[in-house]
């Protein structure tokens, strides 16, 4: 069975949030799909108590901790004493280090941090050698982002190497991204195909708030602009059959397609909006005027446009077009 860590809130003891927003982040994380939410000892003390659903995590510095916090389904450390429900961590920053792992043989449960040069030099050959090196042990692996590869080398050790990852939403921490490898476990393996990613919105705006960032627009899965399209091929390609650009529907993201038109529009594409926003459609010879003005104006904006600065340039150059229009 798969399992996925999300160690989230241990990245935010700088910025800590209220006790609500750290039970809702929880909650939130849950409906998801995470099945183990790790969290540092300074966000447990801010949410006074565990709640009552889901398997916890807590990263502790001392193994007297562990008797001082109890009701966690697993501490995680830096040290490697072989204890009931302690899952060590050590951080592997180059897979030539990984023959050091031999040492640590004897824990039952391990988690390996960094490895970020994964990609770099035969992933493969790395993960078989890991298990090898490792034969009892139970390998949650962490891997780090540096090379822009973490969330692939997670769902690739998940696919055929291993059982246990740890992620972290929008890739926090410089780590592997928690809603990039839940939605390609879900195309690839149909993990958890009924868990609710809609809430994924939620969680972004909570995300924002906590750490006072904004996620990019392209952020893949959770960017507020991955579905919408400028151009007029895809724009076309899209009316017909929304397969052939979206790998999934945007609505179990809790998002939906959307056509703008900007500097990569074409007449398709601008037909298609006059339509949607029932204006009337001119001549072939009008539309490529406005497709002048519409690259004028993005170029100088640097930007697409909103659907009401669209309507106004489609009114502004039918008209002085002599309005050549037809429904």
């Amino acid at each position: 069975m798969l399992r996925i860590t999300d160690n989230t809130l241990t990245g935010f003891d700088k910025c800590l949030p209220s006790k609500e927003d750290l039970h809702l982040f929880c909650r939130l994380l849950r409906e998801i799909g995470i099945d183990v939410i790790e969290i540092s000892l300074a966000a447990y003390e801010k949410m006074e108590y565990l709640p009552d659903d889901g398997k916890y995590i807590l990263q502790v510095d001392y193994a007297e901790d562990i008797d001082r916090y109890t009701g966690f389904y697993r501490y995680t450390c830096h040290f490697h004493e072989n204890l009931e429900n302690l899952m060590p961590e050590i951080q592997i920053n180059d897979i030539r280090e990984i023959i050091k792992l031999r040492a640590i043989s004897h824990c039952r449960e391990l988690r390996i941090a960094g490895l970020d040069d994964l990609m770099c030099n035969g992933y493969d050959k790395a993960m078989e050698e890991i298990k090898k090196n490792l034969p009892n042990t139970k390998v949650n692996l962490n891997p780090e982002n540096t090379y822009h590869c973490a969330s692939a080398m997670a769902i690739q050790w998940l696919l055929s190497y291993g059982t246990d990852v740890t992620v972290s939403f929008a890739g926090h921490k410089n780590n592997g991204a928690t809603e990039e490898v839940l939605m390609a476990l879900r195309l690839v393996v149909r993990h958890k195909p009924n868990k609710d990613l809609t809430v994924l919105p939620a969680l972004t705006k909570l995300y924002e708030k906590i750490t006072d960032t904004n996620i990019s627009n392209k952020k893949p899965v959770i960017g507020k602009c991955i579905f919408k399209v400028e151009s007029g091929i895809h724009a076309d390609a899209m009316s017909k059959n929304p397969a052939i650009y979206e790998a999934y529907e945007p609505a179990c993201v809790g998002g939906k397609s959307e056509l703008v038109i900007g500097k990569h529009s074409g007449t398709k594409a601008v037909k298609m909006k006059l339509e949607e926003l029932l204006l009337p459609v001119p001549e072939e010879t009008v539309i490529l005027k406005m497709l002048d003005k519409i690259k004028e104006v993005c170029s100088d904006s640097r930007s697409s446009l909103c659907d009401e600065e669209f309507a106004q340039i489609a009114a502004k150059v039918g008209a002085n077009e002599g309005n050549k229009i037809h429904r």
